[in-house]
């Protein structure tokens, strides 16, 4: 993979920490910057995910519960389920 030099603003706080850290574990900035970037546009695909899956999830329930109240006491009051449960008693 090709690599491009860019330059970024970071404030002198965060340099700071981001130099300690670098000595502290033995790696440049220009792979924690990597690093870092990487899992952070990873986690944020995870957490749009996360959040699809929940309004599917929601859908789904609102969906289900909007069919059991317009099934429920279609024939002589009673529920869907209990027309299914006499018909399988009567088998």
């Amino acid at each position: 993979m090709a690599s491009k030099k860019i330059n970024i603003t970071i404030p002198e706080e965060i340099l700071k920490k981001i130099n300690e850290f670098c000595i502290s574990e033995n790696v440049n900035k220009s792979w924690l910057i990597r690093e870092a970037t990487s899992q952070y546009i990873e986690n944020i695909y995870k957490q749009k995910e996360l959040e699809k899956k929940m309004k599917d999830m929601q859908w789904a329930i609102e969906t289900m519960e909007n069919l059991r109240k317009k099934s429920s006491g279609f024939i002589d009051g009673k529920s869907g389920s209990e027309i299914i449960r006499e018909f399988r008693e009567r088998g």
